[in-house]
């Protein structure tokens, strides 16, 4: 009998601390979630193409690039996967391994794709981020903030995420302060937040 797989599961397992080789073994056992459909059935609400992201990231940070690679690759091809929602992760890996091109491609993809979803578009701003791509991370936050923006309905917290993003490559990149920092820095006390270090 298959094993149920539940978000309980999931919560466990994300929550242990990671030891050792913790993520491939992590990223293995989320792709046997995912893929063997006789050991384990998956309650309602847990995606395929999550558990095969998810196992993407671990690889990503055990540093199994061309696995992670292939894994997100199969996430995005998986027949329950969302539009774009591992985007911000392929750009990530393939600029880990040297694919600046290819990122940029794939960053473009979602950029045209008309989706409006700003959480995407906030997942490849920090992928630059975090890969010292300052000028394509501004890029990105701003993308995210005319994304927020095209709703009518926005949250002024949601806003302020792709902000304090634009605000903090900014300050790395050492440029001057403009209109939009002394905005984010306006917003952050108006909402109760620190200032960003």
């Amino acid at each position: 009998m298959a094993q149920l797989i539940t978000e309980a599961d999931l919560d466990d397992l994300e929550l242990r601390a990671v030891e050792g080789g913790g993520h491939v073994a992590r990223a293995d056992l989320l792709e046997r979630w995912a893929t063997d459909a006789a050991a384990f059935e998956l309650d309602a609400g847990i995606r395929r193409a999550y558990l095969l992201h998810v196992a993407a990231e671990h690889l990503e940070m055990a540093g199994e690039l061309d696995r992670a690679l292939a894994m997100v690759r199969r996430a995005a091809e998986a027949s329950d996967a969302e539009p774009h929602e591992t985007t911000g992760t392929l750009v990530s890996i393939l600029l880990a391994i040297g694919e600046r091109h290819s990122a940029l491609e794939a960053a473009d993809a979602l950029r045209g794709s008309g989706n409006d979803e700003w959480w995407r578009h906030l997942d490849v701003a920090e992928a630059f981020e975090l890969a010292d791509e300052l000028a394509l991370a501004e890029r990105w936050f701003v993308i995210t903030l005319r994304v927020i923006e095209r709703d009518p309905e926005h949250d002024v917290a949601d806003r302020l995420i792709p902000l304090s993003g634009r605000f903090r490559v900014r300050r790395d990149a050492g440029k001057a302060e403009d209109v939009l920092d002394a905005e984010t820095a306006q917003l952050r006390e108006l909402l109760g937040y620190e200032p960003i270090d």
